[in-house]
């Protein structure tokens, strides 16, 4: 099996995104074009936008998905209770998500499919068990021949790793690769603008082995926020612009009570 080198609400329930999750997530991951452009607020005006209630990030689309790969910081908990993940997923399939909360700890790292993490519909890697400032690659490869997703997390600061491999069909079809940012829930606006996560050396690559970053040779998409789920709404949680030849950026939330 093949080893990467290190190189998805303001005053909105928690309940409320695990309720329209599926939904939310079958149209991010489906490389849906903007229902319109993104605020002033948002830096995203290089990639179309999704405007949704809950997330943060970019989504490759457009494209047969077997692999996709990010590196975070395992930060602090702070005011805002967030997970970072990277998820396959697409019109025909249940999406698989791998994700870690700010924290760390032993119950940080959780799988799922079809539903948000960290409830029902999945489980934890609680041998990973990272701390804060850890430095944490999480990624999913799809066995097409074995017909499993396998989720990886690998603490790339205290060197333990963890699989598990997810049962999934042959022929599932997974047209879009997610790496983003969550919030649970969120206690009010900032005074000002926050970096919440970074992502570094994100990654993904094709059914036909096709290597790339969130810019490779497919169609990219900002993932928005905002106060309403759409684009006439106030920005929440919104990307930076890509870096690194794509592969590099921040989710921060905005000041959008201002």
């Amino acid at each position: 099996m093949r080893r990467v080198s290190p190189t998805m609400i303001n005053f909105r329930r928690a309940t409320t995104a695990v309720a329209v999750g599926g939904a939310l997530l079958t149209a991010i991951l489906a490389g849906m074009p903007a229902a319109g452009a993104a605020t002033a607020a948002a830096p995203t005006a290089a990639h179309p936008v999704i405007n949704t209630t809950s997330q943060g990030g970019y989504v490759a689309g457009g494209r047969w998905f077997r692999f996709v790969a990010t590196t975070v910081t395992v930060p602090a908990p702070g005011l805002y209770p967030r997970y970072a993940e990277v998820v396959l997923g697409g019109t025909t399939v249940s999406p698989v998500t791998l994700a870690v909360k700010a924290g760390g700890g032993p119950t940080s790292v959780g799988w799922s499919v079809g539903v948000p993490p960290f409830g029902m519909g999945g489980g934890v890697l609680n041998k990973v068990n990272p701390n804060v400032g850890d430095r944490l690659l999480i990624d999913l490869y799809y066995n097409r021949s074995g017909g499993g997703v396998v989720a990886t997390a690998d603490d790339l600061t205290n060197g333990r790793t963890q699989n598990i491999n997810i049962s999934e069909g042959t022929h599932a079809l997974f047209t879009a690769a997610e790496v983003a940012g969550v919030l649970f829930h969120n206690p009010g606006s900032p005074s000002g603008d926050i970096r919440l996560w970074q992502f570094t050396s994100s990654a993904a690559t094709t059914y036909s082995g096709v290597h790339g970053t969130m810019t490779g040779p497919w169609t990219t998409s900002a993932i928005v926020d905002t106060t309403n789920g759409r684009a006439s709404g106030r920005v929440v949680l919104s990307p930076s612009v890509l870096f690194s030849r794509g592969a590099d950026f921040g989710v921060w939330v905005r000041t959008f009570l201002a």
